[in-house]
């Protein structure tokens, strides 16, 4: 066996999904190809050559964070390809079987998961919200603040710019976190379905507040957009930074098992 069956994800549909001007996926894989599992349940995989997608080289590769970029782009824009042509169901990067059979045989012992999945998604999108908090101007706007009230009496003007400033900075971080949470639970409100992921860390002098996902129909999709942008204004001039990311595939909506 030289190559194993490498799965970028599962799409519904009633008839074989095009491939045609798909993307060419993994460096060094065949194109992607589609098997059918019936029932409107579609595969697309690809022949993975083992010298190059086998386990002992996945394990020096995923060392390597060039390496783990070379495969998550091209598996990223082959997922998003499908996803404008069916409700897909996003498999994790590096998900291989086997051979197609056993890729079939997973499939089969997950319909019932996956049907509810599909269900769930279908005709839904994925959008992306991060909020991040520059710390070094808020701080900055604190000492400023501070100076300009401690002006105005000269003899506690010490005690007074230390305790403005202790106050500021405590509600920049504090209450930002406050901010972040009532952004968070007024756009979940609006979608079908929301998550907040782990906060990555964010660049230096700069706190991400917010990483979060929403599920929502496409046809909601600018009613959200504009409740968005409502508050980014909202949110202007008080140091803050609010990123709209998307539609996406539900990629965080699906939660893929691993392979037998």
């Amino acid at each position: 066996m030289t190559t194993a069956t490498y799965l970028y994800c599962l799409v519904r549909s009633a008839r074989a999904p095009s491939l045609r001007g798909a993307p060419a996926g993994l460096p060094g894989a065949a194109p992607p190809r589609t098997i059918d599992a019936g029932g409107g349940l579609w595969l697309v995989a690809a022949d993975a050559p083992l010298d190059r997608y086998g386990e002992k080289p996945i394990e020096r590769g995923l060392q390597d964070l060039a390496w783990v970029s070379s495969v998550a782009v091209p598996h990223e824009a082959v997922v998003e390809h499908l996803a404008k042509i069916g409700t897909v169901v996003p498999m994790k990067l590096l998900t291989l079987f086997r051979s197609d059979e056993r890729a079939l045989e997973h499939v089969a012992r997950q319909r019932k998961r996956i049907d509810r999945l599909l269900e769930r998604i279908e005709g839904r999108e994925e959008w992306g919200i991060r909020v991040l908090l520059d710390e070094v101007a808020a701080l900055r706007r604190a000492r400023e603040e501070a100076q300009t009230v401690a002006a105005g009496a000269p003899g506690a003007a010490f005690l007074l710019r230390k305790k403005k400033e202790h106050d500021a900075a405590r509600e920049a971080i504090e209450h930002a976190r406050d901010r972040a949470d009532e952004l968070f639970e007024l756009l979940a409100a609006k979608a079908d379905d929301a998550r907040r992921r782990p906060p990555p860390p964010g660049e230096v002098g700069k706190r991400v507040l917010l990483d979060a996902a929403f599920l929502l129909p496409r046809r909601k999709a600018r009613a959200f957009q504009a409740a968005v942008r409502a508050s980014a204004k909202k949110l202007s001039g008080r140091d803050y930074q609010l990123t709209l990311s998307g539609p996406w595939p539900a990629y965080t909506f699906v939660a893929d098992t691993e392979p037998k």
